[in-house]
């Protein structure tokens, strides 16, 4: 979601004109989070989105501004001292660069604490004011698309104001979505959409809404290329080799043992509940009514593995975008421990897949 405002930010900071009226000639740009400020000497470290470092001299007159997250108004930009700069801001530097140092004329900064709390009411309102499901039916025509939500089904209903987004194929963070519209929006993509609901006409007045086309796959391993980051499996349920692509947004978790086992006696029937409810009982969020209707996000809470943590014969469970076809999919979380879950028999197994929704708005950044 950072990199989401930020971006959003940029844009509206490019079509103003104001780096192309603060110095001539056309200045270079770069943007990400600070790593490390050097006020002796008047420097930051910028670690770029795409993952570079740059060091980013300031003088003394170069114009500092910070902005408001979620505004794109420099207007509302106020000035700041190079002081007010910390590790963790975002921040755009406008200047000459060269090779992996820019001299700023211009800097821009949103600030980590302000970021924070933006993303924090953020993740309130998704909880409060989200519903996430399964495309059933979209007619572009009308404005709206019917999404399966459990049992229930709402009608969705979209106006002129409507923002639409599509997941990235290796992502479902909603930072790196990009702009979209209804008519992409086919059955059975999986959808995030946060708007005003009526729970008795089983309708939503949709503010925005973020989709994709997702698979979710439970399988054993076969092999692992950490280096490639390609993983082969069978699937447990269709009993076919499935290629998997791990790639640098994609994350590997691992399910506690003790989680796992009491997962699967819920699955089983043993105490009744869905996977969802039970990830809630485990200790994931709630909502207003009860457990939260998004496994992935007691999934976000687990720690973080490296593709050389998991070995043959492991049954992992993961979500992803296909590519070519269901045989080969780009994955996007990646979660091992699965094993009490895959003794509990294939129908448990079925049941922990349809459980587990991608929280669409960034369980980690705006949910």
């Amino acid at each position: 979601m950072k990199r989401f405002l930020f971006a959003l930010f940029v844009t509206a900071f490019i079509l103003t004109g104001f780096a192309a009226a603060q110095a001539q000639p056309a200045a270079d740009r770069t943007l990400g989070e600070v790593t490390s400020v050097n006020a002796d000497q008047r420097t930051v470290v910028l670690k770029e989105d795409k993952g570079a470092l740059v060091n980013v001299s300031i003088a003394d007159k170069t114009s500092l501004l910070r902005i408001p997250p979620g505004e794109t108004d420099l207007k509302k930009a106020a000035r700041i001292t190079f002081s007010d700069i910390g590790v963790g801001d975002r921040l755009l530097a406008v200047g000459q660069k060269s090779e992996a140092k820019i001299e700023a004329r211009t800097i821009v900064v949103m600030n980590k604490t302000d970021l924070a709390q933006k993303q924090q009411r953020d993740q309130a309102e998704w909880q409060q004011r989200g519903i996430t499901g399964i495309v059933a039916t979209s007619e572009p025509s009308a404005g709206s698309f019917i999404v399966t939500v459990g049992e229930r089904k709402f009608k969705v209903i979209s106006s002129d104001r409507t923002e639409y987004r599509r997941y990235a194929p290796d992502s479902a963070k909603y930072s790196d979505s990009r702009q979209s519209t209804l008519a992409e929006l086919k059955p059975g993509d999986q959808v995030r959409v946060l708007g005003n609901q009526d729970d008795a006409a089983l309708t939503v007045t949709a503010e925005r809404v973020v989709f994709g086309t997702f698979a979710r796959v439970a399988g054993v391993i076969s092999a692992v290329n950490p280096e490639t980051g390609e993983i082969k499996l069978t699937d447990l349920l269709s009993k076919k080799p499935v290629t998997i692509q791990a790639t640098a947004r994609s994350t590997t978790r691992r399910l506690p043992e003790s989680v796992a086992t009491q997962l699967a006696q819920r699955l089983r029937g043993g105490r009744g509940g869905t996977a969802t409810e039970a990830a809630g009982r485990f200790g994931g969020p709630r909502g207003a009514s009860g457990p939260s209707t998004d496994l992935s996000q007691f999934l976000d809470r687990l720690p973080t593995l490296s593709l050389s943590d998991l070995k043959p014969g492991s049954a992992i469970i993961l979500t992803g975008s296909p590519e070519s076809g269901p045989s080969r999919i780009t994955a996007i979380t990646i979660v091992s421990g699965i094993e009490p879950i895959v003794t509990a028999g294939a129908s448990s197994v079925q049941d922990l897949i349809g459980g587990w929704n991608l929280g669409g708005g960034d369980s980690a950044e705006l949910q």
